[in-house]
Order: C-alpha cells, then structure tokens, then sequence
C-alpha cells in the first residue's frame, strides 16, 4: 500500500472517526527525538486497539471454542514496533519534517494495516485468498454491479467492505434486506466439493473452486438472498459455501468437540496403545518369524540327507532341548529319543550352527520360537507327552510347571543368542 500524497482531497476524510475518537496527548515528533520508546510503545498501542482489522479478529478470537490465544495488542503492538525499528521508520519521519498526523496517519493507515494482511495471509493463506478471489469475480464480472448506499448510510473512503453489490438485472431502488437472516436464506444452497487432483498453476496449492463455479455460487447467493449486501457479509456467505481448509491452532486442554464432551486432545496424545501402523506392522514381522520357522524345521532335514526317521530323531532333539518344560539332561534325552549321549550332541551342535544361520528381527524372535513349539507338537504328536507330564507336575511339588505354560517354550533366551538379530 503507498502512502497517499498529502494534496489529495480525500486525505482528511481517510481515517476512521472511531480511531481518532481519542487522539494521543503526545506529540510523535517528540516522543520519537526523545527516544522515550515506553511512550512510543503505549502510543502504537492505542492505534493497534482501535483498527478495524484487530477488532474483528480478537472479536472472532472471543467466540471461538479454542481457548488458544492467536493474536494479542501486546505482541501485535511489539511486532509493529520492530517493523518500524527495522524499515528505519521512525527517522524518516524526522529527517522528512512530517506533522504529528501525518505520522499517526501513516502508521495506522500503511505499516499497520500491511502488517495485520501480511499476518492475515500466513495464519489463513486459503480465507484470504478465496477473499480476495470473491471480491474480483463481483467487481469484473459483468453479472454484478454496485449499488448506491443508502441515503442513511454515509459512503467510506477507501472501505471496500462497506461496498453493496447485487446482480446487474435488479433495480437500482431495490431495498436491502437485514443483514443477519442471509445465512438462514442461503441454507438450501448445497457445500461446494473440493477437487483435492487439481491444483493452481504454480501446483502449490489446490484448486478450490473455479472461477465460473465461484460466479454461480455468487448468483445463487443473491438469488437466495433476494437482496443487494456488503461485500463482507457476501465473502462470509461464500467462504461457508466453499471447502476451505486452513489450520487452526488448539491447545492439548481443549475438548474435541461438543458431541464428545470430556474428550481432550491431551487423552490421545497421553494415550499409551500402539498406533495402527505399528500393530500392522508387528503383525507382518511375526508372519515373517512363523514363515523362517517351518523353513528352518525343512531345512533340519538335509542334514540327515531327507531320512523321515533321522529328522524325527532331529527334531526332537530340538524340542526337548528348547521346548521341554520338564527340562530334561542330555542323557535323559538319549534316552527318550533311544540314542547315544554322543550322538545327542552332535546333533544339538549341527542344530546350533544352523540356528546362527537364521536372520530375523527382534519383533519375531517370539514368534518363531512359538511356531517352532507348536510345528513340532504338530509333527511329532507330542500332546499326550504334554498331557502325561501335566499330570505328573500336579501330583509333584517339586516341578514348578503351571498348566499355562505348558506349550510355551522353556528357554526363549537360549534361542536368541543362536539367531542372527537384524
């Protein structure tokens, strides 16, 4: 925004009369000499206190359902006072001999009005631009056209939000109606629907709406609304219409909405469960562990060169070895399987060396170990081995054996020190 020379007609008509109502006391040429930056800090405040554009959003701010605070006077007052530091502002007014209004016209009007826009186009890029995209389809497109104010209403310089626009077919003595009933009027016009495969010619952003769609939904608005209506009044209609997806800031102690009344954001993020993903995921690893187990027990088999006896001898070496819950020695084990201790561990090494062959993660480490005990029971019918020991474990104290544990392997961690952990 330039600043307006200071011949122009228009420039005593230019600033508010609500921002004015209470001129400072101070002279701006003096507090800025003087460098009393205290003073200077309370005078941009009152000028940020009274613009238009800080009422209405703190006025927003208020009926909002977040308890966030986005904007404050007093960062707002800060950042303008930065601003000002930094364009080297407050000399220039100075070394250019500016009257104490022109000063206070200047700040309010340009460095504090770019500053509210700029802060407004970071905090909501797509309301402001579908804003500014309203106000271009109503001012060219030949459908629509601007009415007269009304002779109760006095026309503001330079207020575009104040300006009437209707369809170019109405009559220019057309009443306007109240304000506040358009939103019930406009209820039977459908939500426009967001094309999220498009997007605008520099494809950083999506397409909203195009431009003939945003021309029939501004005649269908006045259609419903049957009455010519400020430009502000009209974009709030509009942008209800639109979808329009801009963050908003909530802090972890707000509820989620009205229909789940004490539900805090704090809950999920406190929440202790596992995500989806990681549940998708740590099914997958024990898939992978249960497949590396059937193809470690087929591989067992070559090496007693595929011999159906010797790999149910191998196997179940395996079992009494690792799954056994009655833990039984090495010469217990030659018995039950009718082999020599020799042989018993021979075949527990040739186990071993293969059980460092295996790669797996430390997600399936449990699972493998439960497929091979369960894989094993299978082949080598081992459940009334399972059941008869059961019985024993219930008749003697001395065998620390619950009925749980009965199919859980025995030594998990001896397993693990074998495998190759990915």
């Amino acid at each position: 925004m330039k600043a307006p020379a200071l011949q122009s007609p228009h420039l005593p008509a230019k600033v508010s009369s609500y921002a004015y109502s209470r001129r400072s006391v101070f002279s701006w040429r003096t507090i800025i000499a003087e460098g009393d930056a205290e003073l200077l800090w309370k005078e941009l405040l009152r000028l940020i206190s009274r613009h238009h554009m800080v009422r209405t959003a703190l006025i927003g701010q208020r009926q909002s359902s977040s308890t966030i605070t986005l904007i404050t006077l007093q960062d707002l007052t800060q950042d303008l006072y930065l601003l000002l530091l930094q364009k080297n502002r407050f000399n220039h007014y100075i070394d250019s001999q500016m009257t104490d209004e022109e000063i206070e016209k200047e700040i309010y009007q340009i460095e504090l009005t770019n500053l509210l826009i700029g802060g407004l186009r970071r905090r909501r890029p797509e309301n402001y631009r579908m804003a500014r995209r309203i106000s271009g389809v109503l001012e060219t497109d030949p459908r629509f056209r601007k009415f007269k104010q009304p002779r109760d209403r006095k026309a503001r310089y330079r207020q575009a939000a104040e300006v009437i626009y209707g369809l170019r077919d109405w009559e220019d003595g057309k009443s306007l109606k109240d304000n506040g009933t358009c939103q019930e009027r406009i209820t039977s016009i459908p939500m426009r629907r967001r094309n999220r495969r498009r997007t605008g010619c520099t494809g950083e952003a999506q397409v909203i709406v195009s431009n003939q769609e945003l021309v029939e939904l501004m005649v269908e608005i006045f259609e419903a609304i049957d009455s010519p209506a400020p430009l502000k009044v009209l974009r709030n209609l509009a942008l209800s219409k639109l979808p329009v997806y801009d963050p908003v800031m909530n802090t972890i102690d707000d509820e989620f909405n009205e229909q789940r009344q004490g539900s805090h954001f704090l809950d999920s993020i406190a929440f202790t469960s596992e995500s989806p993903e990681v549940l998708v995921l740590r099914a997958e690893e024990e898939k992978l562990g249960r497949i590396a187990a059937n193809h470690f027990l087929s591989h067992l088999s070559s090496l007693v060169r595929d011999n159906t006896a010797r790999t149910e001898k191998v196997w179940r070496i395996l079992w009494h070895i690792y799954f056994d819950p009655t833990e039984p020695s090495g010469q217990e084990i030659a018995e039950l399987v009718k082999m020599s201790d020799a042989s018993v561990s021979d075949y527990r090494r040739k186990i071993e060396a293969e059980l460092n062959k295996v790669k797996i993660s430390k997600a399936a480490i449990m699972a493998f170990s439960e497929e091979l005990d369960e894989q094993l029971i299978w082949r080598l019918s081992l459940n009334e081995y399972i059941d008869r020991i059961r019985r024993i474990s219930e008749t003697q104290t001395d065998i620390e054996w619950m009925k749980t544990e009965a199919r859980r392997p025995r030594d998990v961690t001896a397993i693990v020190d074998l495998l190759q952990i990915m």
